[in-house]
């Protein structure tokens, strides 16, 4: 019997870290790439972002431009929002150097 209680409680100890780890890799998107996905991917797709009139060149640019088109689909988003799109594109496409108190902003 005593088998069978250390068996049990092994097997309740494995059921609860292997939950706990796929818990872990389910976390959700981030809120910027939760806005753009929601909202600008209808008419922007990743093509966009590459062509050769580009209108970005550096982090103020991209903030600039996310603040722009945001106010043109009148998404009246905050700054914050405006930030984290801003984030997100520039994590995932542009890579652009930036300053220490503009991830702050």
């Amino acid at each position: 019997m005593t088998d069978f209680i250390s068996i049990f409680r092994v097997g309740v100890v494995l059921a609860l870290v292997s939950g706990a780890s796929h818990a872990q890799s389910t976390l959700p998107a981030p809120r910027g790439q939760l806005l753009y996905d929601n909202h600008c991917v209808a008419c922007h797709d990743k093509d966009v972002h590459w062509r050769d009139a580009k209108v970005v060149n550096g982090w103020p640019t991209l903030v600039a431009q996310v603040r722009r088109w945001q106010a043109v689909a009148r998404l009246q988003w905050t700054e914050d929002d405006i930030l984290q799109v801003a984030r997100h594109l520039n994590n995932t496409i542009y890579r652009y150097p930036v300053a220490a108190t503009a991830q702050r902003e």
